[in-house]
């Protein structure tokens, strides 16, 4: 037989080893030493309990496949569940998710699909627009309820009432003016007068002031939108805005609303002569539906790169396709019942968990690691499959539970928390560890014992790793001082980047965490052409109180508020149902007819083209009458209405600035507005999209530390209980610190910014990062004083391998369009290579060289 190869039989388990021949390999020495191994209790479980799994595979590997099956199926309805929205990443407590509840049955959806022309023909572009929505309307019902795109209504209704909007005393002005201006044209129309105070120039009306003192600027459209089209100044944009069903939401109708829209508009397009050059989409469904076909995307590039980078790496470090074999079927159990689960209790995938596909496999695959590494050495010492297979099993227990259990254990520190982005990415986290660590100790043995039962493999060079880490050793012993040094020096340089982190800690633009195609050509390239346009914010904060007066209430501490600020006031205007109606009207009749008698009809059209032109689209017709509610516009109303038909219950406040709140401005405007309701003491709702962004940040500052506090005690607890000894588990723990420490001084070197994503790196870097340190101290303590160049050939590889899978598991999502996620990928690649540096350099330098005496005999614990 070959040196170093397995006996071709395998026998039974419990059989002694076969006679080798040829050369005994080094850990077939090591073997010798503890001859008395298999007299532990833990041994003797261990034979027992994987000879019962060998006996059994058959049905073992039935169920798994039938559970794996099952557990497929589940993931797949779970995956086609993703929702990006950030309001799935808050409580259901949260004061903005409580309010979009309550009033979201209430009031009528503002959701909406911007379709944006740009061309050089502003007047091909209005025919076009009006081609547009003929074919826009003519869509099922089921698709758009409404188009809108000019503004008749709105310069219809202040033809007709815009005069009743002055104060009296404006009226009065303005007759005045008529009075002078008439006087004027009849002292002129006189041949025989002669000017002598040289009044050639006539007096203005200046009825163009009409507009902005209209509706409390509700309907300064009129003075915007002068064409009657939604179109900028200069002609060159030209926007419709598609209104779709009430209360229809979801990626696939907004999917096939964007794809039905922009059909019509691109074949609309063909050929028509002075048509759009460019056509852009925006507003909430463009938004969703980029958003998550980014998101799916990302996915779909992510798992195939951890697919890839994944499979590469296990070949080159195991060199044996029935290793990468078993490692992927007992991976695959735990995956598919790990998702399989999350289709059970949580039934979709938000933004903060669509991802954790790639990091399960990524962190999930270390137990399968650590024991095939074991196994294979045990194998290439000398001993049968029956054999290796318990003493793998019984020697990376313990050092693969601390892993992977430290592991889940920081991810369900994230569960405690109120905000769903944290507690659901922690349970699924959570379970992933504990469940793929199970399907490592229950389906490797069978696995393995069906590919390799019949023909074995062949363990002649196999060291996968072991050069490297072999290096890394050597430099470790022969230059422990320098590597000392440096670990403290980057300590210290962590600690100076900390303190010198400029700016706020979250990142407080939202725009920077969304899909840089977005930025460049999507959603939030063409918002800004939208915001040019109206020069409004489209999407105001509702503020909703139970009575008109409890209203009232409101709208005056706002204002009280707002005074407070003076011009620097976060409000542009606060809109009631009663804003919009004119007061005064008794008193502005008269005056408004004495005005109508002074310009009739054939004095109008006497007036200069100018002057003329204001008067027919600003006074009233000769029967003069107040307005009602019914005359507004219903593009006006409808917002202050409620679904029933209440009226004179909400008030929509609009931010002065126009275009992306941030997180600053979003602040103040949310102290705004609940201020308001807090000073007016009476119960109220407010909802608005700023509200949202201060929860999320709120819940992320609120829950994030205590998460990641609540990590590492847990870890803390988790390896003394497990290691029991002080000296190791503080080795252990000072690997764990060292390497977040590095981690926190990269980010904040970098000047990287947290946010509802990437602040889960803390907590899981604590389990994570604890993997590698354990996994060398407890190998370490069994080898005992003299071992470390060997525990670093062997474990090792092993840990840099397992390493290596999750930075490919984190690092496929730096290739992420979603800034969020490469966000997010970076930052946990950082904590991967810092971990790993400290538990294979820094670690080693100040715990092993020179090695200290272990406090345990040899025989009182087997070898790892």
């Amino acid at each position: 037989m070959a040196p170093g190869r397995a006996a071709p039989g395998v026998g039974k388990l419990g059989q002694a080893a076969p006679v080798m021949r040829g050369p005994r390999k080094r850990g077939a020495a090591v073997h010798a030493r503890h001859e008395d191994a298999g007299s532990s209790s833990r041994d003797r479980f261990a034979r027992a309990f994987v000879g019962a799994l060998v006996r059994h595979r058959r049905a073992i590997l039935v169920f798994a496949a039938a559970l794996t099956l099952v557990g497929g199926v589940l993931t797949v309805f779970l995956y086609g569940d993703l929702r990006s929205e950030v309001e799935e990443l808050l409580p259901a407590s949260a004061p903005s998710v409580v309010a979009a509840h309550v009033l979201g049955p209430r009031l009528y959806d503002v959701t909406h699909l911007s379709v944006v022309l740009e061309g050089k023909d502003p007047e091909g572009l209005r025919r076009f627009a009006d081609a547009l929505a003929a074919r826009l309307r003519a869509l099922p019902p089921s698709q758009v309820r409404e188009v809108e795109y000019r503004a008749d209504a709105e310069l219809d209704y202040v033809r007709r009432f815009g005069l009743f909007y002055l104060s009296v005393n404006q009226l009065e002005v303005l007759l005045q003016r008529v009075r002078a201006r008439i006087q004027w044209e009849e002292r002129h129309a006189n041949p025989f007068v002669v000017d002598l105070v040289g009044d050639d120039t006539p007096p203005s009306l200046d009825l163009s002031s009409l507009a902005g003192g209209v509706g409390g600027g509700a309907l300064a459209t009129v003075e915007r939108f002068k064409s009657g089209y939604f179109q900028s100044a200069d002609g060159r944009r030209l926007v419709l805005l598609i209104r779709p069903p009430e209360a229809t939401t979801g990626y696939a109708f907004n999917r096939a609303l964007l794809d039905r829209v922009e059909a019509e508009t691109r074949a609309l397009a063909a050929g028509f002569p002075g048509g759009p050059e460019r056509i852009g989409f925006d507003g909430e469904v463009a938004t969703m539906t980029e958003e998550q076909a980014s998101l799916r995307e990302d996915l779909a590039v992510s798992g195939t790169l951890v697919l890839l980078g994944v499979t590469t790496v296990l070949w080159l470090y195991f060199r044996r396709w029935r290793a990468l074999a078993a490692i992927a079927g007992s991976l695959a159990v735990g995956c598919a019942v790990t998702f399989g689960l999350a289709q059970l209790l949580i039934s979709y995938l938000n933004a903060n968990t669509a991802f954790l596909g790639s990091i399960v496999v990524g962190n999930g695959i270390n137990a399968a690691i650590i024991f095939m590494a074991r196994y294979l050495e045990e194998r290439r010492a000398g001993l049968t499959l029956d054999e290796a297979l318990p003493r793998a099993w019984a020697a990376t227990l313990a050092p693969t539970f601390v892993a992977s259990f430290a592991a889940g254990l920081a991810y369900l520190s994230l569960s405690v928390t109120h905000f769903r982005g944290f507690n659901q990415f922690g349970v699924i986290g959570g379970m992933g560890m504990a469940l793929c660590w199970v399907s490592t100790y229950v389906m490797l043995p069978p696995l393995l014992a069906s590919l390799e039962g019949r023909r074995p493999m062949d363990f002649s060079n196999v060291r996968g790793a072991a050069r490297l880490t072999s290096v890394l050793a050597r430099a470790v012993e022969h230059r422990r001082r320098i590597v000392q040094g440096t670990a403290l020096a980057l300590l210290v340089a962590s600690l100076l980047a900390v303190i010198t982190y400029p700016g706020p800690l979250v990142e407080a633009d939202f725009n920077k965490l969304r899909a840089r195609e977005s930025q460049r050509r999507g959603s939030l390239y063409w918002g800004k052409q939208v915001d040019a346009v109206f020069q409004t914010y489209l999407t105001p904060i509702a503020i909703v109180a139970d009575t008109p007066q409890d209203l009232q209430r409101v709208v005056a501490a706002l204002d009280a508020r707002q005074r407070a600020f003076g011009a620097d006031a976060p409000l542009g205007e606060v809109r009631t149902a009663e804003t919009l109606m004119p007061r005064d009207v008794g008193a502005k009749l008269p005056l408004i007819h004495e005005l109508r008698r002074l310009l009739p009809e054939e004095r109008v059209a006497r007036l200069s083209p100018a002057d003329r032109d204001q008067a027919a689209r600003f006074l009233p017709p000769a029967d003069a009458r107040p307005p009602t509610w019914e005359d507004l516009p219903a593009v006006l109303r409808q917002p202050l209405t409620e679904r029933n038909g209440t009226v004179g219950l909400v008030a929509l406040a609009f931010p002065r600035q126009v275009g992306t709140i941030d997180a600053t401005y979003g602040r103040q405007l949310t102290d705004l507005v609940r201020g308001a309701i807090h000073d007016a003491g009476v119960p109220a709702l407010a909802t608005g999209r700023p509200l949202l962004i201060v929860d999320i940040n709120d819940s992320v500052l609120h829950d994030g530390p205590r998460a990641t506090l609540l990590a590492f005690i847990a870890v803390t607890v988790l390896v003394f209980a497990v290691v029991r000894q002080p000296a190791f588990a503080g080795a252990v723990l000072l690997g764990l610190l060292m390497g977040v420490v590095w981690l926190v001084g990269l980010a904040a070197a970098l000047r990287l910014r947290l946010n509802f994503l990437n602040f889960v790196v803390l907590p899981i870097t604590f389990g994570i990062g604890v993997d590698y340190a354990a996994n060398l101290v407890l190998r370490y303590r069994r080898e005992g004083p003299g071992s470390f160049t060997r525990v670093m050939d062997d474990t090792g590889g092993a840990v840099a391998l397992c390493s290596s899978t999750t930075i490919i598991g984190y690092a496929s999502l730096l290739f992420s369009d979603n800034q969020a996620l490469a966000g997010f990928g970076l930052l946990a690649t950082l904590g991967e290579v810092s971990c790993l540096a400290a538990g294979l350099l820094a670690l080693p330098a100040f715990f092993f060289v020179p090695s200290l005496p272990p406090k345990v005999s040899v025989t009182q614990s087997p070898r790892a």
